[in-house]
């Protein structure tokens, strides 16, 4: 084989490497419908077509919401979903060891509070500093399931929802 097939091959074979799912981080709003009150959402969708939001509610809790991709799969009822940064301990709860807010489609963690102008909070922390994000959950009819966020732009993307001067604190 030439030195030319065999630099194809390669970097064929670098191409089917499984690395961290696609996810473009962006900044969105939306508006309430009851109240017409935009909030700003960072949002991520991998190229599974699983989403996950984080934004900033209206008495400061940093919620990150994981959203189902496919309308036939439901999330049973009061069965939180793990999630992972990188290889850091599962965890399914929010802050102050409170379960986590799920809908059939959807399944909301609070990270944090934002108190003066910053957030302690190890998991948003390691949320906006780590690769990859990883949620396991349950689904209605028994079936389990995994998916992943790449979490490159992660960083800008809270930090802008959030307010260019509030800081993230890992304590």
């Amino acid at each position: 084989m030439s030195t030319y097939g065999y630099l194809s091959l390669t970097l064929g074979l670098l191409l089917m490497l499984p690395g961290p799912p696609l996810a473009a981080w962006e900044v969105v709003s939306q508006a309430d419908s009851s109240s017409n009150i935009q909030t700003r959402i960072a949002h991520a969708e991998n190229n599974e077509g699983y989403t996950l939001d984080i934004y900033r509610d209206s008495v400061g809790a940093i919620r990150a919401r994981f959203s189902l991709n496919r309308p036939l799969d439901k999330l049973p009822a009061r069965h939180c979903p793990t999630f992972q940064v990188d290889d850091r301990i599962l965890d399914n709860r929010s802050v102050n060891d409170a379960p986590c807010i799920n809908d059939a489609d959807w399944s909301e963690f609070v990270l944090g509070y934002v108190n003066v102008k910053e957030v302690i909070s190890p998991k948003l922390y390691a949320l906006v500093n780590g690769k990859t994000l990883t949620y396991r959950f349950m689904l209605d009819h028994g079936g389990y399931d995994e998916t992943s966020f790449s979490l490159n732009g992660s960083k800008r993307a809270t930090l802008t929802v959030l307010g260019g001067n509030v800081s993230i604190i890992p304590r």
